[in-house]
């Protein structure tokens, strides 16, 4: 479901991001270094007219519900919702900003924010259309370049770890809370029965990534500077975070060609057995439910991610609502995410797609505090990062693949990776 839209399109955005840079909108100047002032409020008035929204995979499949709902509120306005591939997103997105022939609002993932923003393709948000203290923090922080916020956050999506209960407890072992555990939490497993202790990508574009840099957060390290003007790759913690990862691989916990794909092979594979544990989102839940019926308590445990130095942080990402710089409603385009942004929407969208709301009171009129299964995610929320959000993140993320690839198969020490991360990612730039 939602992980498959981020390999894709991280793919995809890198040559999206190529076609902005030939055929933006406005050539001059660098939108990075020169953040547009937040347009004016908006007002409480109805919204009114057509309101044209792009939106992907599953969500723009259950979207027009909400836009429906926005209808009776606003009888004046229309909300026309097109559902895009995930596949197709970033080039389509692309494409309308080069041409200025866009919709109002879409929907995109956070790692493409900064891409389009500097092609002066969004508006930023508009002062007090939403209070930010009632959203995830991390989710904020995503939508901000250099001050400004140019998304409202929709829903996030978390890891975690995903585990047999049934091997575990057949080889007497419990959840690691910490890296010291995880190693020998794997192994156990695959006495117990799995072929893999931990699955983990290690060789997939748009996977390995999110796989590998929470390993350097979990050990202290970070990819950049505070300021975000230099990366900070060769250093101790990000080593220590890069040997972790590979350290999985060389203890025989993972294989050195693990896989996510095909799509829904995670689920089936951790169903059966194959798979031990991996580190995972909470799209899992609802498959591996219908795969394993009324033996999905007995065998299926959901933890935090271990802990190391640093911490138990995990991968945060999720779906952001823009909307176009050429809006043709603009007016109404706000006042539909700001409906949207309200608890009792944002749970109903959440009830509808199983995402993760990025409005925090949401979770509670959804009910998602009660069921254990998720309350493990609200718990996880507590501990998360971020990549960088930066025009060049599409072609930065690509280079980790590569070393976590290299450092799975055992041809570059986490030393040398750290230097060649440390080289190759700052000849590629921030900005």
């Amino acid at each position: 479901m939602i992980i498959k839209k981020y390999a894709t399109g991280l793919a995809l955005l890198t040559a999206a991001s190529l076609t902005l840079t030939a055929c933006g909108r406005d050539s001059g100047g660098d939108t990075a270094s020169a953040p547009s002032a937040p347009a004016a409020a908006i007002d409480d008035s109805p919204a009114k007219g057509e309101i044209t929204i792009w939106a992907m995979g599953g969500e723009g499949d259950q979207m027009p519900k909400i836009g429906e709902a926005f209808q009776q509120a606003n009888p004046e306005a229309k909300v026309t919702v097109t559902g895009v591939p995930w596949d197709d997103a970033p080039t389509k997105i692309s494409t309308a900003i080069a041409s200025g022939q866009t919709p109002d609002v879409t929907l995109l993932n956070p790692d493409a924010l900064a891409a389009f923003v500097a092609a002066k393709g969004f508006a930023p948000v508009p002062a007090g259309l939403i209070d930010e203290s009632g959203f995830d923090a991390n989710a904020i922080a995503a939508t901000k370049i250099d001050g400004s916020s140019y998304a409202v956050p929709l829903y996030v999506d978390t890891r975690t770890l995903f585990y047999r209960k049934d091997l575990a407890e057949k080889a007497g072992v419990s959840a690691p809370k910490t890296w010291a555990e995880l190693n020998t939490f794997g192994a156990a497993l695959k006495k117990a029965g799995a072929k893999e202790g931990l699955l983990l990508a290690t060789g997939e574009a748009g996977f390995t990534h999110q796989v590998l840099l929470p390993y350097i957060w979990q050990a202290g390290g970070a990819l950049t500077n505070a300021d975000q003007t230099e990366f900070t790759l060769n250093t101790p913690q990000v080593i220590e975070g890069l040997a972790k990862y590979q350290s999985l691989v060389k203890d025989g916990v993972s294989s050195q060609t693990g896989t996510y794909e095909p799509w829904g092979s995670v689920e089936e594979r951790l169903a059966r057995g194959e798979v031990g544990s991996v580190v995972n989102g909470s799209w899992l839940i609802g498959p591996l439910k219908e795969l394993l019926g009324d033996e999905f308590d007995q065998k299926i445990g959901i933890a935090t991610v271990p802990a190391g130095a640093g911490g138990g942080v995990s991968w945060l990402s999720g779906g952001q609502l823009a909307v176009f710089a050429d809006a043709k409603n603009p007016d109404g385009a706000w006042k539909f995410i700001r409906f949207i942004s309200t608890p009792e929407q944002a749970a109903r969208f959440s009830e509808l797609t199983a995402d993760l709301p990025a409005v925090t009171a949401a979770w509670g009129v959804a009910g998602l505090d009660q069921d254990p299964a998720v309350a493990v995610f609200n718990d996880q929320l507590k501990s998360t990062a971020t990549p960088p959000v930066i025009p060049t993140w599409a072609q930065l993320s690509s280079i980790v693949d590569g070393y976590g690839e290299r450092l799975a198969r055992g041809t570059v020490t986490p030393q040398d990776a750290a230097a060649g991360l440390q080289k190759d990612m700052s000849a590629v730039g921030l900005k």
